[in-house]
């Protein structure tokens, strides 16, 4: 039982949260940031370019700062850049969630491809204007049937005239118009050929070699085109720039060169405790979303919830966390209670709520669809169990009362209370009121022989200390016919006292004790 006992103990403990302890090792390891890699940058942009790389050239440096400062992370840009770089069709989708970067990295990656922000060509997409994207970019007739090229094809004109460098053309938010429409019937069906030409405008048009594709979207139920293999085969693979927690480490790390005027602020920036809570906040946050709805409902490392961490600004965060979600108009919307579950695990300092061993088999067991069948059999096997344990309980009552009718009998026939005669009658009267019961069935058919049995075995003593002490009275009646007890009469009596001591009643055998030691000193005077 103390086993036993333990193990429930141990099954019911919630455990701590992973993501608690994984928010505290991004405060220990923060990540680096391209600006303090400026020749790790510079030797990236050389062996792009085929340049030789010389030490103290910052060319990359401000390429990738163009149009501004930046805090990106130097690994996940890194990836980012030799993915267009070497990707065999120059051409890649740049894919993630709100707030994870998608356009900050697209964008500059191109400026470092380029090599000049004259050689980038920025096309930002806006949603429902796809024929006017179309007109603007690819071209269009006049009046006359002149055919007018739009500024993608000018662009690739400019880009055949300089075959000996790189040019860019990213489309941000590709997502919110539909390409298709964008490039037109012929041009988006010879972007599936090895070598796109395509007539447009009854001019043959054809993708430069020299020209890197970069499509930038943003997936999730906000996207208005949901991109498929149709789009990866003609606008590249998708590069997943997934969440950024270290990111978003690195932001607070900045942020505290420009708290020094606010006291509360630099503290809580200061506070590692507090910015544990914050980076499990957004991580916990994260989990929730993907798991309840989908990854694409998640929220990016550079979304409006990163300037909320402090811990007075935490039903801040939430409300801006429910505005984002909501917003989409799901089939289940978010409510603050929702995140009761994140609050349990701070004020328990990382324990996880719902973590036991019992909670998880549940929450398994709903997830299969198995707990509701599990239930019905758990609850019908514990209403037999109570059922049976009731019928047990009313029949061992219903034993034990009539066990000790049939010991009183006993006892009173022991104590010479009844005769012989009278206590078999009481005996034969309980086992027909028993048979009753069995015939009845509020008594089982097998309880109902054991205790007959009892009561039997109570009758056969009684009969046979009756017939000892009619075998005794007969023996001693036979010796007294002369009126005297010899000796040796005396010791056969005596011995046969002996051998019926333990299979007659006390009381009888120290009454038939008393009229022999009685007879016998009467006739030694």
């Amino acid at each position: 039982m103390p086993v036993l006992a333990f193990l429930i103990w141990l099954g019911s403990q919630n455990r701590p949260d992973p993501l608690w302890a994984e928010a505290g090792n991004l405060l220990k390891q923060p990540a680096t940031l391209v600006a303090e890699v400026p020749d790790s940058l510079q030797t990236l942009y050389c062996n792009i370019h085929q340049k030789e790389f010389i030490p103290g050239d910052s060319t990359a440096f401000h390429l990738v700062m163009h149009p501004g400062p930046t805090n990106l992370e130097w690994e996940s840009f890194q990836k980012l850049v030799l993915a267009a770089a070497h990707s065999p069709q120059k051409r890649i989708v740049v894919s993630g969630v709100t707030g994870v970067g998608s356009t900050k990295q697209g964008k500059r990656a191109a400026n470092l491809l380029a090599g000049s922000h004259d050689r980038v060509l920025q096309i930002d997409c806006a949603p429902w204007f796809d024929v006017e994207f179309h007109k603007k970019y690819i071209g269009q007739k006049d009046e006359k049937g002149m055919f007018y090229p739009g500024e993608l094809l000018q662009f690739w004109d400019r880009c055949r005239q300089h075959p000996d460098q790189n040019f860019v053309a990213v489309f941000d938010n590709f997502d919110k118009i539909n390409p298709e429409t964008f490039f037109g019937p012929a041009l988006w069906e010879a972007l599936s050929a090895k070598k796109p030409v395509a007539e447009v405008g009854g001019q043959e048009v054809s993708l430069p070699d020299n020209c890197f594709l970069i499509s930038i979207t943003h997936f999730g139920p906000g996207a208005v085109v949901e991109f498929n293999g149709e789009h990866f085969k003609r606008l590249g693979d998708r590069f997943l720039l997934e969440i950024s927690p270290r990111d978003l480490v690195a932001w607070l790390r900045l942020q505290e060169r420009g708290a020094e005027k606010d006291p509360t602020r630099l503290a809580a920036l200061r506070d590692t405790a507090q910015m544990q809570r914050f980076l499990f906040c957004f991580l916990k946050t994260n989990q929730m979303l993907e798991k309840r709805y989908s990854i694409g409902h998640t929220m990016g490392q550079g979304s409006n919830i990163r300037p909320l961490y402090m811990d007075a600004e935490r039903p801040k965060f939430k409300m801006a966390v429910m505005n984002h979600l909501n917003a989409l108009i799901p089939t289940r919307p978010l409510r603050e209670r929702d995140f009761n579950s994140m609050e349990y695990t701070i004020r328990n300092n990382g324990v996880e709520a719902g973590s036991s061993f019992f909670a998880l088999l549940i929450e398994k067991l709903h997830e299969t669809g198995y707990f509701v069948e599990i239930t019905m059999v758990a609850t019908t096997a514990l209403l037999t169990a109570l059922v049976s344990y009731w019928v047990f309980r009313r029949r061992e009552q219903l034993i034990r009362r009539f066990g000790e009718r049939a010991k009183l009998v006993f006892q009173s026939f022991e104590n010479q209370q009844i005769s012989a005669e009278t206590a078999s009658r009481r005996l034969e009267e309980i086992k027909r009121e028993v048979d009753g019961l069995v015939i009845r069935r509020r008594l089982g058919y097998t309880e109902g022989l054991y205790f007959l049995a009892f009561v039997e075995d109570m009758v056969k003593r009684i009969e046979y200390a009756r017939s000892v002490s009619e075998n005794f009275m007969e023996l001693f009646s036979a010796f007294m016919e002369d009126d005297i007890l010899t000796e040796n009469e005396y010791l056969k009596l005596r011995q046969f006292l002996h051998s019926i001591r333990h299979k007659i009643p006390v009381e009888v055998y120290e009454q038939f004790n008393r009229k022999v030691e009685n007879t016998y000193a009467m006739n030694k005077r």
